[in-house]
């Protein structure tokens, strides 16, 4: 288990780790990141999830946060999740 998992419960970090490791050898490919996302969105990776890993790829530091973020956000993998929060965000705008 990866030392950034230590505070989740232990299914989950578990779940985690191993999403991690089966993304590493994704991220040597002409679009690793992208494959990467496809992989977490196949394997039924929440958006949340899919941001954990993501920022882990990414060596985990609080500033990767954003990073990681946009790439889920903005991701093939994630277009209607994408539009939904389009969607909430101008609801949330127009109230």
């Amino acid at each position: 288990m990866l030392d950034n998992f230590r505070s989740y419960a232990p299914e989950r970090a578990s779940r985690l780790t191993l999403l991690v490791e089966q993304s590493l050898p994704l991220l040597d490919q002409e679009n690793g990141m992208e494959a990467v996302q496809h992989l977490l969105r196949s394997q039924g990776a929440s958006v949340i999830d899919s941001v954990i890993v993501t920022r882990e790829l990414l060596g985990g530091s609080p500033s990767s946060l954003n990073e990681a973020k946009s790439i889920v956000l903005l991701s093939a993998a994630r277009t209607r999740e994408l539009r939904i929060h389009h969607q909430l965000a101008e609801k949330f705008e127009q109230a």
